[in-house]
């Protein structure tokens, strides 16, 4: 399978589509061009894509947030499915499991059986944290809750909400009276809650993303009313990995559409493809296609394996992956140029989308503030797990795993050392970038550790993150090295190959953002010198770019072939998905192979149809 037959995200997944139920049928069921035409449509029109989600409960969509049937697996998938298409039609899926996870937590079993009936009754569920007044600090909430007889009531007003003004079900942090402590409550929208207006946000146009004003509703506590940020906590420990699920898809959606583009818009005589500029924006484009998804994936199967313990993984998977998303679409917007910024051809709504996911669940400050306490420790080496493959390799082979089960392990938290990992891949790959890679890391942590001592590191911030991000970035790399190149797939103990396209998607990631993260702790270095630190200059520091660029050249000419090599021409092709759907059978006229309209007709419809948008 190539990019432009399926999504990163899933030609990656140690487990074929097909055992994910009923995420083969969804997935059939959003490649058709209609359903593209109706979310399209409700992305010009500012309104829910009401008709495409009933579609997806009679698919049975409710089973996969179910608190009683959620795995983190099936979640995660359906976020890929679900944002290579629609951004609108992602979050407004997502945020039920999101909402629903204080349930798997420490709900109780009646409070879980609730949530299931109002889900398999066509209701959603919304999580209520943010108030205008207050962002992102949790601590000073005002809406609060006070006992009433045998229950609680809840009053305030929370904003910028997904799911406002519609969702059924209520999951509201609450300050307890006067108190400094905080609970997580379960509410259900009755006459005493006020749907306030919804706000027109530049992503995710046909979100519903508005107020709730609360005066006297009753509610529920989940766990004790006091632990609402500790349930907090590890809610977003978990719900963290699936933000990098939604960058995946957006990033695959993304590039097939580019990809697509290229080989059919002929202007100087032959297909723009062929151009040398417009092939490096695709490849460039594959290649964070693939580290997105490998870091995505790996969080998932971590997640499935150890519940909270994984809480580093999701959190490089929610920084790495959003902001690498981020720059795959704006190589697809290279390719497409003008064509990009004009919503009937449909990429003017993925430019727009992929911003959203940085921002939920925490912004990439908070997660970077996250990371970087997480670097510290690997500096001062009080973080001792080996390299960590035996649990990775079992967290690989491990179906999925009942969120409501894997979300109460309280395991130690899983965060081997970057450093031994890539020596570990070293002994199993041949490339001298894998080598590079570990060379990197360990510069970096030393390069913290004088940060530490000269104080260089309590004093600034904006070093800290930028340290932050390079290793986020590093993991990122790490995660596909362990999923596509051939000795290191066993490392992790998965059999057999990768795609030829995916492995040269690889080395272009290895070549190119290796040698950008090089120069970056290259700069990193010269900053703290240049404030009196005492940084070591390395002896050659272009030997380490070098190690990473040697593998630009043969990677780009196998992805040069791929991208000009017509789909029918591909070797070892066959007519099977990964989840068993034959991808040209019946129902699927008009359609290409990312699932863009192709129907002349169509390309001509109105305004606010969005052609060429069937991953919208």
């Amino acid at each position: 399978m190539t990019p432009d037959e399926t999504s990163a995200w899933q030609r990656l997944c140690p487990r074929p589509m097909a055992q994910v139920d009923p995420l083969p049928a969804i997935a059939r069921h959003l490649e058709r061009p209609d359903t593209a035409r109706r979310l399209a449509a409700a992305d010009a029109d500012r309104t829910p894509p009401d008709d495409v989600l009933a579609d997806l409960r009679e698919l049975g969509v409710a089973a996969v947030y179910d608190p009683d049937s959620a795995t983190a697996v099936h979640v995660n998938a359906l976020n890929a499915v679900a944002a290579r298409h629609s951004g609108s039609l992602a979050i407004t899926l997502g945020v039920n499991a999101l909402a629903l996870l204080p349930l798997c937590i420490t709900g109780t079993p009646e409070q879980r059986e609730r949530a299931g009936a109002v889900l398999r009754g066509g209701g959603a569920a919304a999580m209520l944290l943010t108030e205008l007044e207050h962002g992102s600090n949790l601590a000073r909430t005002d809406t609060r809750v006070d006992p009433d007889g045998d229950g609680y009531r809840l009053t305030g007003e929370k904003q910028l909400i997904n799911g406002g003004s519609r969702h059924d079900l209520l999951v509201t942090l609450a300050r307890l009276g006067d108190t400094d402590r905080f609970g997580l409550f379960l509410a259900e929208r009755d006459d005493t809650v006020t749907a306030l207006p919804r706000w027109r946000t530049l992503p995710a146009t046909a979100a519903d993303i508005s107020g709730v004003r609360f005066a006297g509703t009753p509610a529920q506590p989940i766990g004790a009313p006091g632990d609402g940020l500790t349930i907090l906590q590890l809610t977003l420990a978990l719900s963290r990995g699936g933000i990098g699920s939604l960058a995946s898809g957006a990033a695959s959606g993304a590039l097939a559409q580019a990809v697509r583009y290229a080989r059919e818009r002929d202007v100087y005589g032959e297909p723009i493809v062929h151009l040398g500029a417009i092939a490096e924006h695709l490849a460039r484009a594959a290649a964070l296609d693939v580290l997105v998804a490998a870091t995505a994936v790996k969080a998932t199967f971590l997640i499935n394996a150890l519940g909270p313990a994984a809480a580093y993984a999701a959190a490089v998977a929610k920084y790495a992956c959003c902001e690498l998303a981020e720059q795959a679409v704006n190589e697809g917007r290279a390719v497409l140029g003008s064509r990009a910024l004009v919503e009937e051809f449909g990429y003017a709504a993925r430019v727009r989308d992929v911003l959203l996911y940085g921002v939920f669940d925490g912004t990439r400050h908070i997660l970077l503030d996250q990371l970087q306490w997480r670097l510290e420790r690997f500096a001062a080496g009080t973080d001792r797990y080996g390299d960590g493959y035996p649990v990775l390799a079992e967290a690989y082979s491990r179906p999925p795993q009942p969120l409501a089960r894997i979300a109460r392990l309280r395991l130690r938290p899983y965060a081997p050392t970057p450093a031994a990992r890539a020596a570990t891949l070293t002994a199993h790959s041949d490339r001298p970038a894998v080598a590079a890679l570990g060379t990197l890391l360990t510069r970096l942590v030393d390069l913290v550790a004088v940060a530490r001592r000269c104080g260089r590191w309590a004093a600034d911030q904006a070093w800290r993150f930028a340290a932050a991000a390079v290793l986020a970035e590093a993991e990122a790399l790490l995660a596909a090295v362990e999923l596509i190149e051939p000795g290191c797939r066993a490392v992790a103990g998965l059999p057999g190959r990768a795609s030829a396209a995916d492995e040269a998607a690889l080395g272009y990631a290895l070549g190119w953002r290796g040698a950008e993260l090089a120069t970056r702790v290259e700069v990193l270095a010269a900053d703290l010198r240049a404030d009196g630190g005492p940084a070591p200059t390395p002896d050659r520091p272009d030997d380490l770019v070098a190690a990473f660029a040697g593998e630009l050249a043969p990677a780009r000419a196998a992805l040069r072939h791929w991208l000009t090599t017509p789909l029918s021409d591909s070797p070892g092709r066959d007519s099977s998905d990964r989840d068993g759907s034959d991808r040209d059978g019946p129902g699927r006229e008009g359609l290409d192979r990312d699932g863009v309209v192709t129907d002349d007709a169509t390309r001509a419809s109105a305004a606010g149809d969005r052609l060429g948008a069937g991953t919208r």
